[in-house]
């Protein structure tokens, strides 16, 4: 870090409530997630960008209105759905290690996995085929994504994309999986700084996407980053969590307060996400024909009555409701007329059965020995459009035991 840099940094930290040595690797941290060195003369124009963003954040108690040409972007809006954090790189783990299984020598070939051993002085030799050249090197230990099998070998996960579908290079390529990438995605529907409100594809990975977590449906206020393609935004390291405000909570005299009060969801839904749109007797359907669509373009938009909720949290901490639609004419012979809904623990339930909702989710169906199961939907936003009572917090029932006497 040249030292004209070091100055200005130590100068800029008292006014943003930073320790000199919180200050340095904060502007380190930038110039990582923009793949810039600490001496590229960009580096200090994003560094004053982030310290006149956070003043203006403690100024006002949230984020501002930005420029259109700054690399933050301060949104305003509401997230249409917001799922719970996934570890982005299980499936490649499991596949990289099935691989390994069927064919240890095919898999290090392919360059799918490097493959460790320890020899006498414990330290451990570390092979890998790197764009078709083998390469061995040797190392004190090994990477946190390393896996041993059951017969005592040790292998290394590495990522095997050379280049991304749209011909981007990958900087990981040939590099070890991490162990866990947790990664929060959703659907968020406003603006980014003085722009027009659009639906927007939302992803924010680490530990700021997972302590990231307001409800969906409601006005919120945070910087982000704006994707080169104009329909992605990106949750930056501890910025985007730590910027987070409820426009509810907001001094009416802020000049980023709006007055919402007048505005419908549903008709945004209906004139944004009409695509995405499937009434309750069409989602076995609707399962079916979305299959081929891309993740992230594959959720439904749906209404109900909650006819049944189960608040006791699944092993994996969700809760069940049930919702129905009244106005459809059932065959109870091969329908039950109800759709099972898997709500997340991050979003609220403060509604109660005979409640009216719509639900933002993804469908799943299973298939078991007496066939196909109904689909259901794994719900990742919600709106109560008429309320009646409350959710009532249930415990599991235990049968009383008898057997002493």
């Amino acid at each position: 870090m040249e030292e004209n840099m070091k100055i200005e940094i130590e100068s800029a930290a008292q006014y943003i409530s930073m320790t000199v040595e919180e200050a340095k690797s904060k502007f380190e941290e930038i110039c990582s997630e923009n793949s810039i060195e600490t001496s590229n003369p960009v580096a200090k124009g994003l560094w004053r960008n982030f310290v006149a963003n956070v003043r203006r954040t403690q100024e006002s108690g949230t984020a501002t209105t930005d420029s259109n040409d700054s690399f933050y972007k301060s949104a305003f809006g509401f997230f249409v759905s917001l799922d719970a954090p996934r570890d982005m790189m299980a499936w490649n783990r499991m596949q990289a290690k099935e691989e390994f299984m069927r064919d240890a020598d095919k898999a290090l070939e392919n360059g799918v996995v490097a493959v460790a051993t320890q020899n006498a002085l414990g330290k451990w030799v570390v092979a890998r085929t790197h764009k078709g050249k083998y390469e061995e090197k040797v190392v004190s230990t090994l990477p946190a994504g390393a896996e041993e099998t059951e017969d005592g070998r040790f292998f290394i996960p590495l990522d095997s994309t050379e280049t991304y579908m749209n011909g981007g290079k990958n900087d990981n390529y040939g590099k070890p999986l991490p162990a866990e990438q947790m990664r929060r995605s959703g659907v968020f529907y406003g603006s980014l700084g003085i722009g027009e409100m659009q639906p927007y594809y939302f992803s924010y990975k680490n530990q700021g996407g997972i302590d990231f977590a307001p409800n969906t449906f409601e006005w919120v206020h945070f910087l982000c980053v704006l994707g080169s393609n104009g329909t992605d935004i990106y949750g930056a390291k501890s910025l985007t969590k730590e910027s987070l405000s409820l426009n509810s909570e907001m001094n009416p005299d802020n000049e980023l307060y709006r007055n919402m009060a007048d505005f419908d969801f549903e008709q945004c839904l209906v004139a944004n996400f009409n695509n995405h749109l499937v009434p309750l007797v069409e989602m076995d359907r609707a399962h079916i024909q979305r299959q081929a669509l891309p993740s992230k373009e594959r959720f439904v938009v749906t209404d109900g009555t909650v006819c049944n909720m189960n608040m006791t949290p699944t092993k994996n901490g969700n809760r069940i409701i049930n919702i129905t639609d009244l106005n459809a004419e059932l065959d109870y012979e091969n329908d039950s007329g109800m759709t099972t809904c898997w709500i997340p623990s991050h979003l609220t339930l403060d509604f109660g059965i005979g409640s009216t909702v719509i639900v933002v989710g993804r469908t799943s169906q299973r298939t078991t020995d007496e066939g196909v199961e109904p689909t259901t939907i794994n719900v990742a936003g919600i709106l109560c459009t008429t309320r009646h009572g409350s959710a009532v917090e249930s415990t599991q029932a235990v049968e009383e035991d008898f057997d002493w006497f």
